[in-house]
């Protein structure tokens, strides 16, 4: 077993195999990152600041708050985000977008819908949330 002290600080045991080159290898390389428990934890992180900043961003479109829970509204907001993004690299107007993209309010629909293409954004919003 070796020791390995990550970029991080903590110190995790390993069960390394090889000649002793590759062993160091492997602990050069563990050595040069985080402990994995520190590495999720940067990761949901960085998740949190993404879907944080995607809810800032939406508001300031004026798109309307989504209803759900805490969690179900942090991801959807993403999924609205990039959502808008695809709509936006197809040249469609903005007001059109907003007005689409403000019909479905539900956190759920969004993460349900999170993998529609491009061109099946306005679409499905319009087919499934005729304009008012």
């Amino acid at each position: 077993m070796e020791s390995v002290t990550h970029s991080c600080g903590h110190t995790r045991k390993y069960r390394l195999n090889g000649p002793a080159h590759s062993v160091q290898r492997q602990i050069e390389h563990r050595e040069a990152m985080p402990c994995p428990k520190c590495k999720k934890a940067q990761e949901e992180a960085r998740f949190v600041a993404e879907c944080e900043t995607a809810a800032l961003a939406n508001a300031e479109m004026g798109l309307p708050e989504l209803t759900g829970t805490a969690s179900q509204v942090s991801y959807a907001e993403k999924c609205r985000k990039e959502a808008v993004m695809f709509a936006r690299m197809k040249r469609t107007p903005m007001e059109e977008i907003i007005e689409a993209m403000s019909r479905p309010t539900q956190a759920r629909w969004w993460i349900e819908n999170k993998d529609l293409g491009m061109h099946e954004w306005l679409p499905t919003i319009n087919d499934q949330f005729p304009a008012r």
